[in-house]
């Protein structure tokens, strides 16, 4: 484990502040929530993303869209690629530029052909946000070579909307 040379002192309510630096580092931002774990050496701090919890299922869901459908899928959290069609991207930080959409809650559908993930990922892209009570929690991106039709903006948006309902439950 690493050491960051920071003290903190608890205050009369059980607080601590994180400090700024440490926050970035870790991509935490205001607002986010904190999963805490304890064992005999002490206390353990570790971003919390509901998403994550169904990556199990995300993972069969990813593949199986694309056994039957001949459709590449992404689930995002707010950090990473929690699950995918395409075995390579899983795990891979998000690029800036899927981060902003997911900071303005927005959808978005390639008008051509456009690289997200590298220069080898060149495709057609159709993104939307998983929203829970206001926050985006996530995003599921349906990529390939060509335009999407209607049922396939449409089963985008029945997938978002499942997520949200199975997190909040």
């Amino acid at each position: 484990m690493k050491q960051t040379g920071v003290v903190r002192k608890i205050d009369e309510l059980g607080r601590i502040v994180l400090p700024k630096e440490i926050r970035r580092n870790l991509g935490i931002r205001d607002g986010e929530s904190l999963e805490i774990f304890v064992d005999e050496k002490g206390v353990y701090l570790q971003k919390f993303s509901k998403i994550s919890d169904l990556r199990e299922i995300s993972m069969e869901l990813c593949t199986d869209v694309y056994d039957l459908m001949n459709v590449n899928v992404l689930i995002l959290d707010r950090d990473k690629i929690i699950a995918s069609s395409n075995k390579e991207l899983y795990g891979k930080k998000i690029p800036k530029m899927i981060d902003k959409f997911m900071e303005q809650r927005e959808s978005y559908e390639s008008k051509e052909e456009e690289s997200f993930f590298d220069d080898s990922l060149n495709k057609y892209f159709l993104m939307k946000p998983i929203i829970v009570s206001t926050d985006c929690l996530g995003m599921i991106i349906f990529y390939k070579d060509k335009g999407f039709e209607e049922w396939e903006r449409n089963f985008s948006k029945f997938l978002s909307q499942l997520f949200v309902r199975k997190i909040e439950i």
